[in-house]
């Protein structure tokens, strides 16, 4: 991924990881990027545990998630 696309993302601590998954196309690699982004969501996660100021944050990595989620059902449906 360029460094110009990540350095759009608002949070491209983890959302890097996201948006790779969210474009790969080999069904193969498609479990690895997922399960790096979930690695890196729960990274982040753990370091927001101590913050109560990061409530746009928690709801973008809800959004992944759920992105994440439908991506393995893809993936499940496909394989």
């Amino acid at each position: 991924m360029s460094e110009g696309f990540s350095e759009r993302l608002e949070y491209p601590k983890w959302q890097t990881a996201v948006q790779e998954a969210v474009l790969e196309f080999e069904i193969d690699s498609l479990q690895q990027r997922i399960a790096a982004a979930e690695a890196a969501i729960d990274d982040r996660l753990q370091e927001l545990s101590v913050s109560s100021d990061s409530h746009a944050e928690r709801q973008a990595i809800r959004d992944a998630l759920n992105l994440l989620r439908v991506l393995k059902e893809r993936r499940s449906r496909t394989a």
